[in-house]
């Protein structure tokens, strides 16, 4: 099998999860079976489209994968289609998103799981969600878990009193429950480390610019974009707490790897979350902030809650790899060409 794959996304400058997810699949499964890399020539996003639908379909090979929520509008008879959706955000959340991404995810996302052979999907809770919204996709989805980076790894850092956000600024990750949250900690002496990309596809309202931009000018707010793995693990190992209360995820990549770096971690309990956090994390109730507060209290009040959280994340991390998702992905693609 000549598996054709669409690695369209790592032209971005600003990487996301569905970027690190094509990425590292990409490298898993380039170990073990023999792949066609395709990416279109400019990172220009209205170029990068036009290759999807009319350069793309005709890269020779036998099975396409679309490893980043679309695939070509067409794709010839003779070839097999595999997309991975992470999430059905657009439908969920429209007001995070711009029009024209929503109009263009609405249109698109549809004719792509009808012609597909198979739908992979990142979580349990992403398959129900796709087949509620799109009941014709029944029977034609895999759940495939992630993995993580292995420089995500606990380093025997000293801690520092910070308490670390990372994730995209979408009103969705809910990163101003974070911010607003954090205002009303009775623990002055912490600093928050919020790490996050704010995409083009992505809108915020006024309300929340405000808040955003109050937050900037605090000095116990620290706001950190494009930055290295490498420094994203050292925030990881030195932070006393990692705070991830978002109202939807697909999976929930960061919370996997705050666990494989040896850091408490507070998450919310709705979505896939809890299919990644397991019973190692203290779950919140998203939409209330005194919630989010009280379990950051909670936690940061307690030395030996704090080192059995740390010690059962690290357990829990272990249970996830990219080569382990590689071995599932190769499944699928076996189970296509047959």
């Amino acid at each position: 099998m000549k598996l054709i794959f669409d690695s369209r996304v790592l032209v971005h400058k600003n990487y996301t999860g569905v970027e690190n997810y094509t990425k590292y699949i990409l490298k898993a499964l380039s170990k073990v079976i023999d792949i066609i890399r395709v990416k279109p020539s400019s990172s220009n996003r209205y170029f990068t489209h036009f290759w999807t639908h009319f350069i793309l379909p005709f890269k020779k090979g036998e099975t396409l994968f679309c490893p980043a929520n679309i695939a070509p509008i067409f794709v010839p008879k003779n070839k097999k289609v595999i997309l991975t959706i992470h999430d059905v955000a657009f439908l969920t959340y429209p007001k995070s998103f711009t029009n024209f991404f929503r109009w263009y995810y609405k249109i698109l996302v549809p004719i792509n799981i009808k012609r597909a052979d198979k739908i992979i999907t990142v979580s349990s809770y992403s398959k129900k969600e796709i087949e509620k919204f799109y009941p014709f996709s029944k029977g034609k989805i895999e759940v495939v878990y992630l993995g993580y980076n292995k420089e995500f790894k606990k380093l025997g850092l000293q801690k520092r009193k910070e308490i670390l956000f990372v994730g995209s600024l979408n009103e969705r990750k809910n990163f101003i429950g974070v911010l607003k949250a954090f205002i009303n900690l009775k623990r002055k002496d912490y600093k928050l480390i919020v790490v996050g990309n704010f995409s083009y596809v992505f809108t915020i309202n006024n309300e929340t610019q405000e808040i955003l931009n109050m937050a900037k000018e605090s000095d116990n707010i620290e706001f950190k974009m494009n930055i290295l793995n490498s420094e994203l693990v050292k925030l990881y190992n030195q932070s006393e707490l990692f705070i991830f209360p978002s109202f939807y995820e697909g999976f929930g990549l960061p919370v996997l790897e705050a666990m494989a770096c040896g850091v408490p971690v507070i998450t919310s309990h709705v979505s896939s979350l809890p299919e990644v956090g397991g019973d190692a994390v203290v779950y919140v109730d998203p939409s209330s902030v005194d919630d989010i507060k009280n379990k950051m209290q909670m936690v940061l009040n307690d030395k030996k809650l704090q080192d059995e959280m740390i010690k059962k994340g690290l357990k829990r991390a272990k249970e996830f790899s990219w080569e382990k998702s590689a071995k599932e992905h190769i499944k699928v693609f076996d189970e296509v060409s047959r």
